[in-house]
Formats: C-alpha cells, structure tokens, sequence
C-alpha cells in the first residue's frame, strides 16, 4: 500500500511540473511573438508569403526566383489571408504548431511507455531553451518541419512489420510535405526510408512505391505551373545538385550563372582540403560558439540516451539508438552541407532536429526507471534532471551576449512590432504610393515597415548580401553577357546589376546608416564607392530618420533621383 501510495504522489508530482512547465513556456511564447526581434530570414517568409498569396507576386518568376521551397510560403500565406499579414499574426501560427508539436512529442513517448517525468523532461529540453523560445516562436519553417517530422514518426510507429495502404499514403504525403518545406531535410526523409525497411517488414516495397508516386505527382504538378526555376532552385542542394549535373542525372538549366561566378561570404574561411574542412567546421570554437552554447541540452539527451543504451535490458534500445544516429547523421548534413555559403549556420539548422534530442532524452529516464522501478536513485534522478535543464537552459540564454546571441527577449527593450509601425509611418509620410524603391542596407525591420506601408521592394533587397555573386575572372564578353543574364533571372546579382540599378532604375533609395556594419565586399553598401559617387551624382536627400531608442539603434537616409545615366557611376 506504501508503495502504491509513493507512485502515486510521484505520478502527481509529474503533473504537476509538467503543467508548470508548460505554463512556463506558453508565458515566455507569447512574450517572444509580440516582442522578440527579427532575422533576414523570418522577414523574408512574412513578406514573400503575402505577396505570393495575395497574388501580388508569381514565385519562380523573373520577379522573385523564390530560392526556397513553396510550402511555407502557401502555409503561412493561407494563415495571413484568413487573420492577417503582419508580424504577430504570422508568428502566432508557430506558437499553435509548437503546441500542437508539444502533444505530438508528448503522445509518442506515450505510445512508448513513457510515464510524465520522462515526458516533462522532453518538454523543457524541446521547448523552454533559448532557441526553442526563439526559433519556435517565429514565422520560419523550424516548428512547421517539426510537426511533419514527428507526425512522420508516429506513422512509423504504427508500422508494426506491416503497411496498410492508408500508413503508405499518409507518411507519402508528409514526407512529400517535408521536401516541399525545406529541401535539406531530404535528410530526415532518408533516415525516414531506413527506418521503414524494417518497421514496414515485407510491405516495405509498397510504402517506397506509394512515396516515390505522390512525389512525382506533386513535383511533377509544380514543376508544369511554375517553370524551369522552380526544377531548378526546388532541386538545389549545395555541392550535391553540381554533382548530378555532371554526371548527367539532372539537366543544366542555368549553366552559366553557379559555373561562372561565386558567393563571397565574409564569414569562409578557406578549407583547401577535406581535413582542412573538417578541422575548421568542428574545431572547438564552432563547438562551443554556434553546437553547444545554442544546443546544449539536445545534445546532452542525446549523450545521455547513448550512454542508457549500453545499460543491459534497457528499455526501448532501438528507439534511443535511432535517435542518437537520426541526430548525428542530421547534425553531420547540415552543418557540412552549410560550409559553402554559412558556415555557422548549424546555430539556427540544428533546431529542425534538436526535438530528437528531447525524444532521447525522454526514452534514456524511462529506461532507467523501468529498468530500476524500485530504486530511489533512478526516481532522484528523473526529479533532479528538470530543474538542472530549467537552470542549464537559464544559464545558457543569460551567457548568450557576444557574436552568437539571437535578437531574443533577452536583448529587446521594444517590441519588434511597436518598431516597424513607428519606421513604417515614416515611409508614408515621405514616400508617395507606388513608388520605385531599393534599400541599400541590411536591418530586416526596414522591409517589414516597408512593406506594411503598401512599399513593395524588389525580392533581391530582401537578402541583397546572400544573393550577391561575383564573376570569375577570365570570362569572355559573351560569357560575361550570359551569367549576367541568368544569373538575374534567378533573382541574384553581380557587379554590372548594380551598375544599372544606380545608373537607371530606381526613383528612391533607402540608405541605412545605422546599425553601420556592412561587409567590406558588399558594393551595394552605404560606404561603398559605387553608392557614394551615385548618390552625389544622380540623387538628392529628402530626410534623415533615426530611432536611437531601438534595438538595436536604426538610421536611415532618404534620397529621391534628379537624374539618370553614366553619370551616375561617374564617368
């Protein structure tokens, strides 16, 4: 009787800081969507999906080449038409999908056996991070991806040596769903096939069958509507696409724009061989600035997982087993697969993942407390590792203050959306309707007020550094003329679009002053001498604004054009 009455008042313990933890997330969420800043990308997935939705804009166009994959954008956009396009709405509908992705994450370790303190731990270490505050609280694909990877999961799991057809078709349509999200997660869809070769026994054929179909219907439909761009940019993989090209397995659409430029990234470093690579992108600095200060707990469920499953009669092996591998293997793929263009990018790829990391660490407690049910210890042990997650997760957010710290609540004194309503009335007051505006900056709040001002940039302004590209040297003058032409139609850029853009196009320019950091290869830049020779030349100043209370501070300068041509770049 004592011992059925000590698991009961441990089962109601479990409730109980489950329920606190998740009061503890849901008031930090709401925080994060009406306050937290922004980053390039989240800007450009709340712009790009209203103007496709809306029909402002066709995607894989000469307007905007898209470079993402559609499904966030229709996902999101159909979300917009319905409550709205502006900030907070657009980021609300990541806080419903992380709740719902909490229920999921929940009920399959559920499905698993796993009793609340397992569960509760899970949470904290999915969910009540710096990242997972951050990152699952905007209008980026992050929770989205997470919601079709664990309903992925639990498809899996009801594959029991068999597939029905209704288990085929439904895990067909989200992997499918998965690629059209996000195109590194072909990833995950790979570990998804492993696992279904033994999860599906002999209907295994028939689930590969069922996939590979409803993803050639579905590409296929796309690929008709939308054009060459979308094959082209829906079929981009770093280094992976340049590979199949060559030999043969995918056609050239633009084989001159990637064969005969190159990005120029102030973050590369130069790796000229493979140990060289891989010395720089797991050296101890990217460890420790941009793996483990942004993700340490994922990463310790994971060592913790890997360490439960050498313990004999463990629980749920193959389970704690697979998410050990699934993590690494997808930690491995993205980080490798981001050298070329961001090398630390891993800081923000890793929380498409880092919910295997909660799932291991959830299944490890279990383990130990199936594994010893009438030990103290092992009961200790699962009480013990929340509040050490809670203040290692507090720590970690509070220590996040240099080169690697997120715009998060931990670093706003204004909401983010206060701050785009203030720089958008100051758009409309000197900006006329319809005007022909470029920005010539970087901030992403100024889009955002931009656009909420009826302004439409170009799609190239909203990520003008990441789209740059640089000729190779030694090109002939047809040459030269053809990776322009293709290299523009794809929505990027080079040193000659630039040139017209000051000689000819544009009647405004929006010239940021302040945050004052730009890359010293960026031409399209406030100090660069392409920008300051035409706008003495060929423009004049109409208003200074500044917002010293922002964070961080914003300045901008107006300039309206009085004249046009080879002036303009001061010949």
């Amino acid at each position: 009787m004592d011992a059925s009455r000590r698991d009961r008042r441990f089962a109601v313990s479990g409730v109980i800081v489950l329920a606190a933890v998740l009061v503890a997330w849901l008031v930090l969420s709401v925080i994060a969507v009406t306050r937290q800043g922004t980053w390039p990308d989240e800007a450009i997935y709340i712009i790009k999906a209203w103007r496709y939705v809306s029909g402002a804009v066709k995607p894989y166009s000469a307007a905007d080449a898209t470079w993402y994959q559609p499904l966030l954008f229709y996902w999101l956009g159909g979300w917009q038409w319905i409550v709205g396009h502006d900030i907070v709405t657009s980021r609300v509908l990541s806080l419903l999908l992380t709740a719902v992705n909490i229920a999921l994450l929940s009920a399959f370790l559920h499905r698993l056996g796993c009793t609340i303190w397992p569960i509760a731990l899970a949470v904290v270490v999915y969910a009540l991070t710096e990242d997972g505050i951050f990152y699952l609280n905007s209008a980026t694909p992050y929770t989205y991806a997470v919601c079709l990877e664990l309903i992925a999961l639990h498809l899996m799991l009801a594959m029991e040596r068999r597939a029905n057809y209704p288990l085929a078709i439904g895990l067909g349509i989200v992997l499918t769903m998965v690629y059209l999200l996000r195109i590194n997660l072909v990833s995950f869809i790979a570990f998804s096939l492993a696992i279904v070769w033994v999860r599906a026994g002999p209907d295994r054929w028939r689930v590969y069958a069922v996939t590979v179909g409803i993803f050639l219907v579905a590409w296929g439909a796309l690929a008709w509507l939308w054009g060459s761009r979308f094959v082209y940019v829906s079929l981009w993989v770093p280094m992976v696409t340049d590979f199949l090209v060559r030999i043969g397995l995918l056609p050239q659409l633009f084989p001159n724009a990637f064969g005969f430029s190159h990005t120029v990234t102030i973050e590369l470093v130069p790796t000229p061989t493979l140990y060289a690579l891989l010395r720089y992108a797991f050296g101890w600095e990217m460890w420790r600035d941009w793996m483990l200060a942004h993700h340490l707990l994922p990463m310790a469920g994971v060592v913790l997982a890997a360490l439960v499953a050498m313990v004999p009669r463990i629980a749920n092996r193959g389970w704690m087993l697979l998410f050990v591998v699934t993590f690494g293997g997808m930690l491995v793929f993205h980080h490798l697969g981001a050298q070329t263009y961001c090398p630390i990018c891993i800081q923000a790829y890793a929380n498409y993942f880092d919910y295997l990391g909660a799932l291991a660490a959830g299944l490890a407690v279990h383990g130990l407390l199936q594994r010893f049910p009438s030990a103290p210890a092992a009961r200790a042990f699962a009480v013990v590792l929340i509040p050490a997650a809670v203040v290692t997760a507090a720590v970690q957010s509070w220590s996040l203050t240099g080169v690697n710290r997120l715009p998060s609540i931990r670093h706003g004194a204004d909401p983010l959306p206060q701050e785009v309503k203030d720089i958008s009335a100051a758009f409309t007051q000197t900006l006329p309707a319809g005007a022909s505006v470029s920005m010539i900056g970087l901030d992403p709040r100024i889009p955002l007020a931009l656009e909420q001002a009826g302004i439409r940039i170009p799609a190239v302004d909203l990520g003008v550094a990441s789209y740059y590209r640089q000729l190779k040297p030694g090109l002939t003058s047809e040459q030269q003329a053809l990776t322009i032409r293709e290299l523009e139609d794809l929505s990027t850029w080079t040193d000659a679009t630039a040139r017209r853009w000051m000689a000819d196009e544009y009647d405004w320019l929006i010239v940021q002053r302040a945050p004052s950091k730009f890359p010293s290869w960026l031409i399209w830049a406030p100090e660069a001498p392409l920008v300051k020779t035409g706008l003495a030349a060929c423009f004049e100043p109409a208003g200074i604004h500044k917002f010293d209370a922002f964070t961080p501070p914003l300045a901008f300068e107006l300039y309206k054009r009085v004249r046009r041509g080879s002036i303009c770049l001061g010949e």
